[in-house]
């Protein structure tokens, strides 16, 4: 009888072990299944991700190709007016301004036009990072009147277009990076093509980057570019130029350079 009830509990307990085991394997089973679905799930959001990013990517590729439309179709003529006689200081990328005749700041790319350019407004030292991609207009206030600009992007898709504002301009700005020895053949070239184009406008050319230790000095410049051949017919001035330290006042050599600016764009209108 005795012998009857131990079998009896430990038959039970058998039981209740395996009751256990099974519930062990269903947990286990659950586990997995969750883990399953945690994954499942991961693994879409990943996908769901790397879809907007493909998105993303074409969207961008879409806008970058009508932007390129645009620039190529504004330069094939669609040339657009913009002004704003409240601002100092105007851009305008791809519409320059036709109204009046312009000062026309050429040059080649990397040559510092625009840091210049935007110094001269400001009278004071404004870096430019970024290359002129098509046109910069910018209007500088003085105490006569205004004075209108216009800078071409220098490198080499856009200078064809230089040509045609030539004879539209009050002057011309010509920029070089007065350390920049292996261009300077070049800065030549382009140099003397755009005064062949306009025999009689009248030219200042800035020695850019005169603060670089490698910077050729003024008279290797002038030297470098042949200005002697420039012609007796035509007004030509050459400056020292350097923007240094953001925010600064511009150097006196800027200054000089801005006041005949002005004087030269006078006598012209």
């Amino acid at each position: 009888m005795e012998r009857g009830k131990v079998k009896k509990k430990e038959k039970e307990k058998e039981t209740e072990k395996e009751k256990i085991r099974e519930k062990g394997k269903e947990e286990k089973v659950k586990r997995k299944e969750v883990e399953q679905k945690i994954k499942e799930k991961e693994k879409e959001k990943q996908e769901k991700q790397e879809r907007r990013k493909r998105k993303e990517k074409e969207e961008k590729r879409t806008k970058q190709g009508k932007e390129t439309k645009k620039e190529k179709e504004q330069f094939k003529g669609q040339e657009e007016e913009g002004e704003n006689k409240d601002s100092t200081l105007t851009r305008t990328p791809l519409e320059p301004l036709e109204k009046n005749k312009q000062i026309l700041v050429l040059g080649l790319d990397g040559a510092g036009k625009t840091s210049v350019l935007h110094s001269l407004a400001s009278n004071r030292v404004q870096h430019s990072v970024a290359p002129t991609q098509g046109f910069n207009a910018v209007c500088i206030h003085t105490e006569d009147g205004q004075m209108e600009f216009l800078e071409i992007g220098g490198s080499e898709p856009f200078r064809s277009y230089s040509e045609t504002y030539l004879s539209k301009g009050l002057l011309l700005i010509f920029v070089v990076d007065s350390a920049d020895h292996s261009r300077l053949p070049e800065a030549k070239k382009y140099l003397h093509q755009l005064i062949a184009a306009n025999p009689v406008l009248p030219l200042v050319v800035f020695a850019n980057k005169q603060d670089l230790e490698a910077a050729y000095h003024i008279t290797d410049i002038h030297e470098a570019l042949a200005l002697s051949e420039v012609g007796n017919d035509r007004k030509m001035f050459l400056f020292g130029t350097h923007v240094t330290k953001n925010g600064s006042e511009i150097p006196s050599t800027m200054q000089d350079a801005k006041d005949l600016i002005a004087q030269l764009a006078a006598e012209v209108q």
